[in-house]
């Protein structure tokens, strides 16, 4: 079961957990329509949506589940043997 917190701290790296319900590989992954789960200290939170390649990174957009509207942008990128995403403001 995902629990979604209240409120997501913008350039804070959380962790990837599962991306497609599995270990992610790589950031190829994250690209096109997937979700992928993040640990929030503890508490899980899903961000379902769509990643773009951005120099070196995913660019991925999350989508609200009512009408697919525009939620936050995160960007991932490896880190070590992991992943981390990071919500940033994007206009």
């Amino acid at each position: 079961m995902t629990d979604t917190p209240t409120s997501v701290v913008s350039g804070v790296p959380y962790p990837v957990t599962s991306v497609a319900g599995g270990a992610p590989s790589g950031l190829g992954d994250f690209l096109g329509e997937t979700v992928f789960t993040l640990d929030m200290s503890g508490r899980a939170y899903e961000v379902k949506g769509a990643g773009s390649e951005l120099e070196g990174q995913v660019r991925f957009h999350e989508k609200s589940d009512v009408a697919g509207k525009d939620v936050r942008v995160w960007h991932v990128t490896r880190e070590g043997e992991g992943f981390r995403a990071v919500h940033v403001a994007a206009f």
